[in-house]
């Protein structure tokens, strides 16, 4: 069944792009570090049927450096939608009822009685504003609920393989629940014109921001970057001080407690660099943060922390670090 699917999702996939994803194993509610870093998923071979599996719902391509990604940046192409948590089982947040109107692709199980179902386009969708206008949409006419982790078009979804290994899903004798297919039309393939009409959907196209750090030099940048990390340091939201290879520092997350079970799924920052306009960065990989960026995190902080009020002469000398004239 994964073959085929995979065969499927990349059916228009650009020479240039692959399939990504990202797998795992124990419970995805636990803190692992780099779980959720993406990497090139394109043969059934390479899934882990033993492990909580996710793909991208997006085709990537390589960036700047020649890396595949899973970042809007290297966005290539939509590939399908999801719709998730259909069905009456204990996580399901929707009735089935609600793809009558369109019959999915694939309808897949992803824990008892709790549902996602797979729309797959009818050619690869190349315009990122108006991919992400469509996802938006869905949940602006509340087809997802208020679950704003529908958002995204780097988001991820559980095909039909591996398992769900949370720990609340294991059976009498402690077996995982293994994820499954239970529809499967693959000649069901859909225009977002067509799934807009069938939802009554209206696609509204998302204002650009204005370009990041335009307003401000690379010092002033970089010092605004040191003081909310000093203001993070301050509330203990830093777990590691040191930097991975791409310059993240691991954090908490500040809204952890819209996490799916409060659940602290990774966050991290990125120190100042040429590839952000040297602001900064944020992700958590938790699905209700995919929108939120360093704009959201310094905004967070200057609303809810008085931290950053409080600079020391040390924190004042952290900017040094960065060889700024």
């Amino acid at each position: 069944m994964i073959e085929q699917f995979l065969s499927e999702m990349a059916r228009y996939l650009p020479h240039n792009a692959r399939l990504m994803g990202c797998q795992f194993r124990g419970d995805p509610n636990d803190d692992v570090p780099g779980r959720w870093r993406a990497r090139v998923i394109d043969h059934p071979g390479l899934i882990d049927n033993g492990a909580n599996v996710y793909l991208t719902v997006s085709a990537m391509q390589r960036n700047s450096r020649g890396e595949f990604r899973r970042r809007k940046e290297n966005f290539a192409g939509g590939l399908l939608l999801m719709i998730d948590d259909l069905g009456d089982g204990p996580g399901a947040k929707h009735p089935l009822s609600t793809i009558e109107r369109l019959p999915p692709t694939a309808l897949i199980e992803t824990s008892p009685s709790n549902f996602q179902a797979v729309y797959m386009f009818n050619s690869l969708i190349k315009d990122r504003a108006q991919f992400d206008s469509l996802i938006r949409a869905f949940i602006a006419a509340e087809f997802l609920g208020n679950d704003p982790g529908m958002a995204g078009v780097n988001r991820v979804f559980r095909p039909p393989a591996g398992i769900n290994g949370k720990a609340k899903y294991k059976d009498e004798h402690g077996n995982p629940w293994r994820v499954r297919s239970v529809q499967w039309s693959p000649q069901r393939r859909y225009a977002i014109e067509e799934l807009a009409a069938a939802f009554r959907l209206t696609l509204t196209p998302l204002r650009p921001p204005p370009p990041r750090g335009a307003t401000r030099s690379r010092a002033e940048s970089i010092r605004a970057f040191v003081a909310a990390r000093a203001a993070l340091r301050a509330a203990g939201m830093i777990k590691r001080e040191e930097p991975n290879m791409e310059g993240w520092i691991d954090i908490h997350c500040p809204w952890t407690a819209t996490h799916t079970n409060s659940a602290d799924n990774g966050a991290s920052i990125r120190e100042p660099a040429e590839e952000n306009g040297w602001c900064g960065a944020f992700r958590c990989h938790h699905a209700s943060c995919a929108e939120r960026g360093w704009r959201e995190l310094t905004q967070w902080i200057a609303e809810e922390s008085d931290s950053v009020l409080r600079m020391t002469n040390e924190n004042a000398l952290d900017w040094e670090e960065y060889n700024v004239d």
